[in-house]
């Protein structure tokens, strides 16, 4: 399937950096398009909640979006590289904001970067999550917290001890089955965004995390396709709404 630059990257966009992304561990940066100069094949992006600097290093760089035909989804990337920095970009209303120009390679192609997307969860955008552990069920905020998610997975902060009696939670090991029940939740919004289970096991422990919590890291091994999309877009709405908030702060 072929993929138009020019019908698909436009101003107003809502993008990401990937970086990485064959990696391990790719890294992905939300961000929104200012302006292309598809001649040039470079297109100017505001600068992401952790801005991109020449001191940045990664192996591979793609500007990606969604692109949405009629019987499905698709994300298209374009291999890229940074080439300016902009400190002092002028946006329609007359506001300046910091802004990165990017050039890209053709073509651009269908990509696959599940992992990459990691949401810290913020006042506005949240999860209330209910998880069963050896038949007994446990909830937010009460028995843990999610620190943040991803379409791979999520990480659990767990408290140790609850007064003087342990948290039977520490108790999990490295491949247990999680099944967790979510709600997405966007304080803005009268109603939740979605709710749905999804199938995890426990795929990390830090149990030094801190000194009263430790770290539980989930993969989600099972979910259902309509509440996947509700994730996809519940994580990049979140992304695209703190980029502007930190634009219009600044």
């Amino acid at each position: 399937m072929g993929f138009e630059i020019d019908k698909i990257f436009l101003p107003s966009v809502g993008v990401d950096l990937v970086f990485d992304m064959d990696s391990l561990t790719p890294v992905s940066r939300s961000s929104i398009i200012y302006d292309t100069s598809y001649g040039d094949k470079t297109i100017t992006i505001a600068q992401p909640i952790v801005p991109v600097t020449s001191e940045t290093r990664f192996d591979q760089l793609h500007l990606t979006t969604i692109v949405h035909f009629k019987q499905r989804r698709a994300r298209v990337g374009l291999a890229c590289k940074p080439v300016k920095f902009i400190d002092q970009y002028q946006l329609a209303n007359n506001s300046v904001t910091k802004a990165l120009v990017i050039q890209y390679k053709e073509p651009p192609i269908e990509t696959n970067i599940r992992a990459a997307f990691r949401l810290p969860l913020s006042q506005r955008h949240n999860i209330k999550a209910k998880l069963l552990f050896n038949g007994v069920e446990y909830f937010t905020a009460r028995d843990f917290k999610i620190k943040d998610i991803s379409f791979a997975g999520m990480g659990l902060v767990v408290p140790k001890k609850f007064g003087k009696k342990t948290n039977p939670l520490t108790e999990v090991k490295l491949t247990t089955p999680v099944p967790v029940g979510m709600i997405l939740v966007d304080k803005n919004e009268k109603d939740p965004v979605g709710t749905f289970p999804v199938k995890t096991k426990v795929v990390r422990l830090n149990p030094n995390y801190s000194e009263s919590h430790m770290l539980v890291g989930l993969r989600i091994t099972a979910i259902m396709p309509e509440s996947e999309d509700l994730l996809n877009r519940f994580i990049h709405k979140a992304q695209i709404d703190e980029l502007k908030r930190i634009s219009k702060r600044g």
